[in-house]
């Protein structure tokens, strides 16, 4: 298991002064990384080898969102592999050591130069310490589209929205998608499925669908390409 202890900076919060969904993805896609590079196979191993993992789903669900100047410890492990894949928990404990954020992801082991999933190199798999899954109801990789969602938006991928494999940033994909809920401090859970990768000045096409519960918002692009779709789940009706 691997961990960082942080303090909730007043950048990553809203006018509440209480952290979202983006910054809860921000601190998990660090850790994940952060693991990597200590056990060394990170970004430099993958780029020298021609790998890469890319995100296919995350499943987060937030019992709580941290504060502005809390104490939290993020923590991340690995709870399998299989082929191409690996699955991952991430959670984050207050100072109380109460779990207030659990999560879990999947990722694909791709090979750079013929853009497709590999089987995961043993010397890779065998660097990380295998844990148990966290206890939690694991909801499918894909997501159901519930209804027909309204074009509502088109945007543009910018440079700051970019990483270090020239894709747009796993993390900027929900804090797009959650500039379309009114009230994110409602949003309880949220589930994303990556398709495709968008690239710089890529059009983003938004779209949204919304019910009692949940809003859906899937990034298409001007072929109507679903490149991501991401659902929140709220804890009231309001939007």
């Amino acid at each position: 298991m691997y961990s960082y202890e942080a303090i909730v900076r007043y950048s990553e919060t809203g006018g509440n002064k209480i952290s979202n969904m983006a910054t809860i993805a921000n601190y998990f896609q660090d850790c994940a990384i952060l693991q990597s590079e200590e056990v060394g196979i990170g970004l430099d191993y993958l780029a020298e080898h021609h790998r890469a993992w890319f995100l296919v789903s995350w499943q987060i669900e937030v019992v709580r969102y941290p504060a502005m100047g809390e104490k939290i410890k993020v923590r991340t492990w690995a709870y399998d592999f299989k082929a191409s894949l690996g699955f991952r928990n991430i959670d984050i404990l207050d100072e109380n050591g109460e779990r207030i954020v659990k999560a879990a992801s999947i990722w694909s082991y791709m090979d750079t130069e013929r853009l497709r999933p590999v089987k995961i190199d043993k010397e890779v798999s065998d660097a990380y310490p295998m844990e148990p899954a966290i206890d939690m109801e694991y909801a499918p990789r894909k997501v159901k589209l519930l209804g027909d969602a309204e074009t509502i938006d088109t945007r543009k991928v910018m440079s700051y929205q970019i990483d270090s494999n020239n894709h747009m940033n796993n993390e900027a994909y929900i804090a797009l998608a959650q500039e379309y809920v009114d009230d994110v401090a409602d949003i309880i859970a949220v589930r994303a499925e990556y398709k495709m990768q968008y690239v710089k000045d890529d059009v983003i096409v938004v779209k949204r669908f919304i019910d009692d519960r949940y809003v859906q918002i899937i990034l298409a692009d001007e072929e109507d390409r679903t490149r991501c779709v991401v659902q929140f789940e709220r804890s009231s009706k309001d939007i």
